[in-house]
């Protein structure tokens, strides 16, 4: 007799009945109750949990498909997390201070127009740090890194982590659509891994798997595998390209960044021919990108053939951040000044009319707390971004004054980098000019240098109707 699995939803979190309907999937092996608790599945990954709007889940994952040696149906996947310490709890013990964890992982096969297909795999693994110091506990440089390799099917899926810490009993989710590839042309690629490190001598890689690399770093490493049935010569094609779709905010946890617009700018390509042996060569490349600005990319590896054309291809998002912000929010007296562009005057005349330093200070944060998007982490990607901007702005537009108080300043730290900039010279017909060009937006600006110093002005005001594009 088939077992019925029945559920209140009154009173209860999505994130319970989550749970509840992953262990109906787990107990019942029959496939008619499991295509039924597969859809509540679905449909409660949809809904968000009102208790759960305010807790951004502390760790990182990556998901890499690559070859499967044992059967040519499935793909090897391996799935990366990083655990930062000071989202776990530690208690003391004799041997020091310790923090266990579970994590589990659930893989939800999607149709090719995004249905529910059914739950293919749940696993559960355990995690135990111990450390000698509290200190290290509460260290943003230290993390846990854990890795599990599965075998599945080629296709679209929804992947479902949840980190269990054992301490607190707290619980974080996050949900991730990917798609694994499959590997049955005759020479194809893995997915690509960005590296933090490698150790020349024991060939071991340390993955990237926040996918954030700072704008100082001076470009980033990548790993992947080339599988072939033949020896031959394949031209490897690397790219870079700074996304405009996603551009000027944080890198959303369940985008792939799959697909290059037309939009995006290309910051980086190089071709080299590289030969590559019968069944698998694994290879590390170092991409050199010295001049990257704060945003979303994509690295994308393509294998073009003798005649150009291309045999596989592979991408990866990540995030380029910037790295200054301490130091120029340091002089805290003209970084809330420079809220002039996003503060309404009476938030600004709050913080400068703060009784002294310390409130002036308190309040000054206070303003950017209530803009962080992501509020349960270090980072404040708003913050981030506007002040970076201001930086730009300084060292691109800066002259007699401060870059920011220009009028291309101004536009660049209200708006961003513009899509596309026209310039034209200096000639005997007209002054020199500068359209910034923002499809993205559908605007545009015309700055004028009427004294030929390089003093541009802003030609129509911002708000003008007459400086939209359609």
């Amino acid at each position: 007799m088939t077992k019925c699995h029945t559920f209140s939803f009154v009173h209860e979190s999505a994130s319970v009945l989550r749970n509840k309907l992953r262990t109906a999937y787990r107990q019942d092996r029959t496939r008619g109750v499991r295509r039924v608790v597969g859809l509540f599945l679905f449909i409660l990954f949809m809904i968000p949990d009102a208790r759960s709007q305010d807790i951004v889940p502390e760790f990182f994952v990556d998901i890499v498909s690559a070859r499967n040696d044992g059967s040519q149906d499935l793909s090897r996947v391996d799935v990366y997390a990083q655990i930062g310490y000071t989202s776990l709890s530690f208690i003391s013990t004799a041997n020091g201070f310790s923090s266990s964890y579970e994590m589990s992982f659930d893989a939800i096969q999607l149709s090719d127009n995004d249905r529910l297909r059914n739950v293919v795999l749940n696993r559960t693994w355990d995690g135990n740090i111990i450390v000698d110091t509290y200190a290290r506990t509460q260290s943003d440089d230290h993390s846990d890194f854990t890795t599990q390799s599965f075998d599945l099917s080629p296709g679209r899926y929804i992947f479902e982590f949840e980190l269990v810490d054992k301490n607190s009993n707290q619980t974080y989710v996050r949900e991730v659509y990917n798609t694994v590839r499959g590997f049955d042309a005759p020479t194809s690629i893995s997915d690509l891994t960005l590296l933090e490190s490698y150790d020349a001598e024991t060939f071991a890689i340390i993955p990237l798997v926040d996918q954030n690399i700072s704008t100082s770093d001076g470009g980033f490493q990548v790993f992947y595998e080339v599988y072939s049935e033949t020896a031959h010569d394949v031209t490897v094609r690397r790219e870079v390209f700074r996304t405009m779709k996603n551009h000027g905010v944080t890198l959303p946890a369940n985008w792939t960044g799959s697909g290059v617009d037309e939009a995006d700018k290309s910051v980086f390509q190089e071709d080299e021919l590289t030969p590559v042996p019968v069944g698998k060569s694994q290879h590390l490349v170092s991409i050199p990108v010295d001049d990257l600005k704060a945003g979303v990319y994509i690295v994308r590896i393509s294998l073009l053939g003798s005649d150009g054309e291309v045999l596989d291809a592979a991408e990866k998002s990540f995030l380029a951040h910037w790295t200054g912000l301490a130091a120029h929010i340091k002089d805290i007296d003209n970084a809330i000044q420079q809220l002039e562009y996003i503060a309404k005057r009476k938030d600004l005349k709050f913080i400068l009319e703060a009784p002294n330093q310390v409130q002036r200070i308190k309040r000054f944060q206070n303003f950017w707390d209530k803009r962080d998007p992501t509020p349960n982490t270090k980072r404040n990607e708003s913050m981030e971004e506007y002040y970076y901007r201001v930086a730009a702005a300084n060292r691109h537009y800066g002259a007699v004054q401060d870059g920011w108080r220009t009028d291309r300043g101004f536009v660049f730290v209200r708006y961003g980098e513009p899509d596309f900039i026209e310039r034209k010279p200096h000639s005997f017909n007209y002054e020199p000019y500068e359209v910034w060009i923002y499809e993205r937006i559908g605007r545009q600006f015309i700055f004028i240098d009427k004294t030929g110093f390089g003093d541009f002005e802003l030609l129509i005001p911002v708000w003008d109707e007459r400086t939209r594009l359609y």
